[in-house]
Order: C-alpha cells, then structure tokens, then sequence
C-alpha cells in the first residue's frame, strides 16, 4: 500500500510539472505568434478630495509669532515606482499552485512514512531524506508564493 501512494504521489507530481511546464510553453508560444502585447502604464487615480471645511467666524486672533509656512501641511511622497523584480514576481502566478502540491505530497509522504515506521520492515533506504528534501522544498515555495502574493500587492498599489 505504502508503494502505491509513494509511487502515486510521485506520478502524479511528475505529471502535474510535465503539464504545467506545455501549459507555460504553450501561452509563450502564443504570445509570440500573437506579437508583443499593447504596454501600457495603469494611470494613477485621482483622489478624491475632501470638502473644504467652513471657517469659523470667530473672534480668535492668530498668534502673530507663528510663520506662516507652518500652517501648511506637509505634502506627502508620492509613491515610488516597484522594482523591476517585483514587477517580475507579480506576473508570475505558479508559485501558489506548486506550493500547494508540493505541501499536499509532503503530508501524504509523512504520512506513508508514519506507516512505514509501524510495521516490522525497515523503510527503503534515502526515504527519509527524499521526504526531508519534499519538505523543505514545499518550504521554499511556500516562501516564494509568499513573496510573489505581497509583490503583487505592492504593484497593484502603485
């Protein structure tokens, strides 16, 4: 039974990769047939500006040592543009699917392993480290999916 999953899980990974490998070679080869995309810069909107509150009338005098720069509030930034990394790591949107595959075949791996570590035979030899590589690696893309989801909100807030 162990066999089977561990080999399952293993087909299926090889499959999943194989398939989203034609998948991007495919919408790469259709882009280049189709001709360079119309680039062009999302236009900041506006912002909507507050209505001008109504001035008081009263008796207060203004302090006469006050300069008068200081009544003005201070501009804020305007935000710089992202990094052409970051740019790069918004446009691309397979880091969240291969996480998520590769921490589902982690998870059955441990599992198989626990199996393995209950019967009477000794599991086969490098299993632990392959289940030790799957992991970390599920780490890793976890980790880039991360990067990926805050450089997409970063682009979206410029």
């Amino acid at each position: 039974m162990a066999y089977v999953l561990v080999m399952g899980g293993l087909a299926l990974s090889v499959s999943f990769t194989l398939g989203w490998v034609l998948w991007r070679a495919g919408r790469w080869a259709r882009a280049l047939v189709a001709g360079p995309p119309a680039r062009r810069r999302a236009q900041p909107r506006p912002r909507a500006r507050k209505a001008p509150a109504p001035r008081k009338t009263a008796a207060k005098p203004a302090p006469k040592s006050a300069p008068k720069s200081a009544a003005k509030p201070a501009a804020r930034p305007t935000p710089r543009e992202p990094w052409a990394l970051t740019r790069w790591l918004a446009c691309r949107h397979s880091a969240l699917p291969l996480a998520s595959l590769a921490l589902l075949l982690y998870g059955l791996t441990r599992v198989v392993e626990f199996g393995m570590t209950r019967r009477p035979l000794s599991p086969p030899a490098g299993y632990h480290g392959l289940v030790n590589a799957l992991g970390w690696t599920a780490a890793v893309l976890l980790a880039l999916a991360l990067l990926n989801l805050l450089a997409r909100w970063r682009c979206r807030r410029s």
